[in-house]
């Protein structure tokens, strides 16, 4: 079945190609300068901004109803940054970006960009599968009610700072299958849109955190089977599915690169393999656009790291 499965979704869904990663300065009218970096406009896409002038106490940003907050103080060398998201579920057209930008000496100056974004298509499956993937029992609805809730608490959550050690990278070398966003009609019933992407992992290799941070959740879970979520600070978070083995625990700092458990088939899955995405502002944002970004190294100090 997940042969079958994966050979489809190669077949129907859009090519992984990724874009160039694009910069702009934006600029205050008393001179303020914050530069933007993404990879494209589109819902699914992160925003990273990083602070260039001194003597700002604080940027405050707002976009498509989340905020997020630049502190002024450099870290080993690296630019005070903050990241917003462009949720995959976002209409195309244009949206204000207001930044509130406090100074070191009390006065205050707004600036405001008006962002157009742009269609992105997704791909769509139709599926068929065993109805038991479908559709829980009812004894376990409960169940799968109170971890979607501890689940979203945990990404409502925000870390004020950098816990991340430079760029992000993959947690498994292997070839993703190139399904985010992908709207999925199963058994003629629309049940799902893809949050993430699958990398075909054979069973039992190692899944490597994506970035430095703090494991903040830890656990078997009725749908995503052995889940790990790591907080990276700035209200971005990783989220790793279906492991067969855990190997870290809720509290853990954890250094890019390090294990964190065995790829498996738990959960609702039909084979072995690891469904990873990323929260961004609480935005779904594809996984592979954050590892554009250029994020600069330096680490920041806090408890437990």
């Amino acid at each position: 079945m997940i042969r079958k499965l994966a050979a489809l979704l190669l077949l129907i869904a859009a090519p992984l190609g990724l874009a160039a990663q694009s910069r702009e300065s934006l600029r205050t009218e008393s001179g303020v300068v914050v530069d933007m970096d993404y990879r494209s406009l589109e819902p699914g896409e992160p925003l990273l901004f990083i602070l260039k002038s001194p003597g700002v106490s604080a940027l405050i940003l707002h976009f498509l109803g989340k905020t997020a907050v630049v502190r002024s103080q450099p870290v080993s060398g690296r630019a005070p940054m903050a990241f917003l998201g462009i949720d995959l579920d976002v209409k195309p057209g244009l949206y204000p970006l207001d930044m509130q930008v406090e100074k070191a000496d009390g006065s205050l100056d707004r600036f405001r960009r008006e962002i157009v974004v742009k269609g992105r298509t997704f791909p769509f499956v139709k599926l068929r599968i065993s109805p038991e993937f479908v559709t829980p029992p009812k004894s376990v609805l409960v169940r799968i009610q109170r971890e979607s809730e501890i689940v979203s608490l945990v990404f409502e959550s925000r870390t004020p700072e950098w816990l991340g050690d430079g760029a992000f990278t993959a947690p498994h070398p292997v070839k993703p299958y190139p399904n985010f966003g992908q709207r999925r009609l199963t058994n003629n019933v629309v049940s799902s849109v893809h949050a993430g992407v699958d990398l075909p992992v054979p069973w039992g290799e190692p899944i490597r955190a994506v970035n430095r941070g703090r494991v903040v959740l830890a656990s078997s879970l009725y749908l995503s089977g052995g889940t790990v979520i790591i907080d990276h600070g700035l209200g971005v978070f990783s989220y790793y599915c279906h492991l067969s083995k855990l190997l870290v625990r809720r509290g853990d700092a954890i250094e890019k690169g390090a294990v964190l458990g065995k790829c498996g088939s738990t959960g609702r899955s039909t084979g072995p393999h690891l469904h990873w995405s990323m929260r961004v502002a609480d935005s779904r944002v594809d996984p592979y656009a954050l590892l554009e970004l250029p994020i600069e190294g330096g680490l920041q100090p806090a408890a437990g790291i």
